[in-house]
């Protein structure tokens, strides 16, 4: 199952700047790059997929990579790939871990729709001004709102409305402030992944995090998936636990 949730992270990681203008993916053995264009380790992803091919000289020459061009970058590695020649080498590189997450999974087959009246104040961004909004509350993540956030989504939107993927960007308004967001991605027909779940601090607490959740998971039930996939802060593990979700494995962030 962790190879699952690896392989979802991956193509988010790397599918919209594959098919974005100024944006470039390089694969190597045992790992992707991205250079988004933009010094945000947001969109910078190193990812590990394969701890065993990834050759010391490869992180080496890619961490080279970004430093030159002054590119703010994260490494990004599950339980299962960071073996202990990986750590040793990010450790030799300079790279200390900075975050990790918990990759759970969610049975869909288990998985009962809820209905919230606030599910109606939930619009899919499906045209620049939306998408702009969905930008609006990820960049307010960060204080001060992360500019290069806003730059990514600016400059991604023809990928973004690209009618040739199942990528939705979902936005919930307060009246008509976007208060909070939340990314689905799919991997294929079975499994699709969240991302970009944010509300902003002074919407929190007000169940509206819980209304934009339950809509995802109606939609990739209803739309056929089998199994959603997430990476999960400590603290929304318990939330996460709640709703059916179980522990795979565990992500970590090196800078």
């Amino acid at each position: 199952m962790h190879r699952i949730i690896d392989r979802n992270f991956a193509l988010h990681a790397c599918a919209i700047p594959r098919q974005s203008p100024g944006m470039n993916v390089f694969d190597h053995p045992g790992l992707t790059f991205v250079n988004s264009g933009l010094s945000c380790d947001t969109f910078n992803i190193i990812h590990i997929s394969d701890g065993e091919k990834m050759e010391k000289n490869t992180i080496e020459q890619v961490l080279d990579y970004y430093k030159s061009r002054l590119l703010d970058y994260c490494i990004w590695v599950n339980r299962e790939n960071l073996s202990p020649a990986v750590a040793e080498t990010l450790a030799q590189c300079g790279a200390g871990r900075q975050n990790e997450e918990v990759g759970m999974v969610l049975d869909l087959n288990a998985y009962q729709l809820i209905s919230k009246p606030t599910h109606g104040q939930i619009k899919t961004a499906d045209q620049p001004a939306l998408i702009a909004d969905y930008a609006q509350v990820l960049a307010h993540n960060w204080d001060p709102p992360d500019q290069n956030v806003l730059r990514f989504y600016e400059r991604t939107v023809p990928t973004y409305l690209d009618p040739g993927h199942d990528i939705r960007l979902l936005v919930y308004y307060h009246g008509d402030l976007p208060v909070a967001s939340l990314e689905l991605f799919p991997t294929d027909s079975s499994t699709i992944g969240i991302y970009g779940f944010a509300t902003l601090n002074a919407y929190r607490g007000r169940g509206i995090g819980s209304s934009l959740f339950t809509f995802a998971l109606n939609y990739a039930k209803t739309a056929g998936y089998q199994q959603v996939i997430l990476q999960a802060s400590e603290d929304g593990l318990g939330i996460y636990k709640r709703y059916g979700f179980q522990t795979v494995t565990t992500y970590y962030e090196y800078a």
